[in-house]
């Protein structure tokens, strides 16, 4: 059973005592050489629990971060004084920068709105060559990926059994990678698992194969209805 001293009994509330509530964090760093200026200059700061920067500024604050907070309740024999202080912008932009776009998360009668905050962000305006561009760029990947495929495909054909005839065979999903890889004899065709059927179907949309196996080409085309690169 805990005693009350005659300053804490002065202090506090009796709804405090019967049900306390946190009305202070304590904000406490790791004070060695691997700690960042930004959680150092946080080190001992103590916030209120209605201050809107309690909804932001909550550890982690990056990755490998090992700060932490301490509450203090309500019933609590001495409750310190709030001397917290926002962060210097240069150290947020360079440990925590996603901090600049974080709405608050506060009672609407206190704060109706406030727009976050990106620093030296440029107009975004569009630009139909953008989306040229990117779809440049997967074309570009998957072309690059498919040159993978068949290079992979040629040390493969060095490497099987060469008193049969072997046709390998690679699935290819939308940026070229290499999804299944399957192999028959000619004029022979592929012994797909339901697995594999099931793959096939949903992610791949090309394939590769050495030319003069007829039967594979239209067993896959009529399977999947994908295109041979």
């Amino acid at each position: 059973m805990e005693i009350l001293s005659l300053e804490k009994l002065k202090n506090t509330k009796l709804a405090d005592l019967i049900k306390p509530n946190i009305v202070r964090f304590i904000w406490t760093a790791i004070l060695d050489e691997k700690i960042c200026d930004l959680c150092r200059s946080l080190d001992q700061k103590i916030m209120d629990v209605n201050s809107p920067d309690s909804t932001i500024y909550q550890p982690p604050l990056h990755p490998r971060c090992r700060c932490h907070i301490i509450p203090i309740t309500s019933d609590a024999e001495k409750i310190p004084k709030v001397n917290w202080e926002k962060p210097k912008d240069s150290w947020i932009k360079k440990y925590a920068p996603f901090l600049f776009i974080i709405p608050f998360k506060g009672k609407k009668e206190e704060i109706e709105e406030i727009a976050p905050y990106v620093p030296e962000a440029p107009e975004l305006i569009f630009n139909p060559k953008d989306v040229l561009s990117i779809e440049g760029y997967i074309r570009e990947t998957e072309l690059r990926n498919i040159e993978k495929g068949k290079q992979k495909m040629q040390v493969l054909e060095q490497e099987v059994d060469k008193t049969r005839i072997i046709y390998i065979i690679f699935f290819l999903n939308k940026l070229g990678q290499t999804l299944l890889i399957k192999e028959t004899e000619k004029d022979t065709e592929i012994d797909f698992a339901k697995r594999e059927e099931a793959q096939i179907r949903k992610e791949a949309s090309s394939y590769l194969i050495n030319d003069g196996n007829d039967l594979v080409e239209s067993q896959i085309e009529r399977l999947f209805s994908i295109r041979k690169r």
